[in-house]
């Protein structure tokens, strides 16, 4: 089946990276620049390193450039003309939904850039706050999944992936999924059993109740791994087995999220769509 992974970083130094994405594990694979940060320890690539292996990967490598929520919208611009396709911000000094914030969310929505935010908790960020001068935060309290209601409802044509599920607000995650139109949400993350069991709940209940709100058609596979070790790309091995096994093993047999024509959106199709820009909005 085919797969992509809608949400993963690249580490500075990075080794084996393009030999995994000439491997076919994943059809796509959309790099997160983090330009350079020092997250628990693991330094990530810099934005030049993002997008060389964009470049030597057209059609297969993604990238997504950082954005500092402190620079002006002509920043998106100069994004976009360096190859991004999308954006992604960090640990915001204030919250996502700051009006503050909003030029740069009007801007990215007239160029149909698309922005990831991460949601809920968040590892320790090292060098990031000192180098740009206090426009970062500290803690996962600005990045609550229901701040990003209030900019899809401000900017219904912006496409706003959520990064992660949110925890420990994973309740606003399924708000965000059921009710805003332009906003999916990926998977990454926070595997303990208690969220993966509510998230094959509230599928399956959302699958089963008559409505058009089927969850599985707004939700990403993604790994979130910092590509660049063999460890790494081991674990996001794993993680596409253990995904497609739920889905086989689990989902097929006794929802109707589990079919393989959702299994097929879950993986590939809604993520290639949002890509495209071939997704709801408005």
């Amino acid at each position: 089946m085919r797969c992509i992974d809608a949400h993963a970083h690249l580490t500075h130094g990075h080794r084996g990276f393009h030999e995994f994405a000439d491997s076919g594990v994943f059809d796509e694979i959309w790099l997160m620049d983090l330009d350079g940060m020092d997250l628990s320890g693991e330094v990530m690539a810099t934005s030049d390193e993002v997008l060389a292996a964009a470049k030597a990967h057209p059609g297969v490598v993604f990238a997504f450039g950082h954005l500092d929520l402190g620079a002006g919208p002509d920043e998106i611009d100069r994004l976009r003309d360096r190859g991004f396709i999308g954006l992604k911000p960090y640990k915001p000094a204030t919250n996502w939904n700051d009006e503050r914030y909003y030029p740069l969310y009007a801007r990215a929505e007239e160029l149909d850039m698309p922005i990831l935010f991460h949601t809920g908790m968040a590892v320790r960020v090292g060098n990031y706050a000192e180098r740009k001068n206090g426009s970062c935060g500290y803690g996962p309290s600005g990045m609550r999944p229901s701040y990003l209601a209030g900019i899809g409802e401000a900017f219904p044509k912006l496409r706003i992936i959520g990064g992660h599920l949110g925890y420990p607000w994973f309740e606003e995650t399924v708000h965000n999924l059921y009710y805003c139109r332009n906003i999916v949400h990926d998977v990454s993350g926070y595997r303990h059993y208690e969220l993966l069991h509510e998230l094959l709940r509230i599928l399956d209940r959302t699958a089963n109740e008559g409505s058009d709100r089927m969850l599985y058609e707004k939700l990403f596979f993604a790994t979130d791994q910092f590509y660049g070790t063999e460890t790494a790309m081991r674990t996001a091995r794993k993680l596409k087995d253990f995904w497609m096994l739920n889905f086989e093993l689990i989902g097929s047999i006794y929802h109707r999220w589990g079919r393989p024509e959702a299994a097929e959106k879950f993986f590939y199709g809604n993520a290639h769509a949002f890509r495209l820009g071939d997704c709801p909005r408005g």
